[in-house]
């Protein structure tokens, strides 16, 4: 075991436990992203992801892993036993590993600083909390006033 994996701050893993993630600190950020891409892979309302910065991260297990590049930016890489998605790496930002939600050990210290990508929102999706809503062009733009969910 390496000193990286004693001292994990944060721990992720797949459906069946062959792949983990190990990070020694704790998560960049927490949001949930409500762009089309992230509905159709979660099959949810939006996906809530969380930032592990990528060089304080040790994957286990990491021959379990496959990969599918799901833009010229984005790959996603999932458990081969039991299909897991256990995160996704963007070329724009190659030092952090988007992990979702679901795949995290212990969620209760997350805490999701805001919704992105609301303008892609599934039009029968309320959003009922009070967090920051961000969309336009870029899925990143302060929103002034809540999307209408019957646009």
């Amino acid at each position: 075991m390496t000193d990286k994996m004693a001292a994990s701050a944060f721990t992720a893993r797949c459906y069946c436990g062959a792949v983990t993630l190990q990070s020694s600190m704790p998560p960049k950020s927490v949001i949930h992203c409500h762009c089309n891409q992230c509905r159709r892979q979660s099959g949810a309302a939006f996906t809530t992801w969380v930032s592990l910065r990528r060089e304080a991260t040790v994957i286990g297990g990491e021959d379990l892993l496959l990969s599918h590049d799901v833009s010229a930016n984005g790959s996603r890489h999932f458990c081969k036993r039991c299909g897991s998605h256990l995160f996704t790496i963007d070329q724009r930002y190659p030092k952090v590993l988007g992990v979702p939600a679901g795949m995290v050990d212990d969620p209760s210290s997350l805490v999701p600083s805001g919704h992105y990508f609301v303008s892609h929102k599934a039009p029968w999706h309320e959003i009922p909390d009070g967090l920051p809503q961000h969309g336009g062009e870029s899925g990143f733009e302060p929103l002034s006033s809540r999307i209408d969910p019957a646009r």
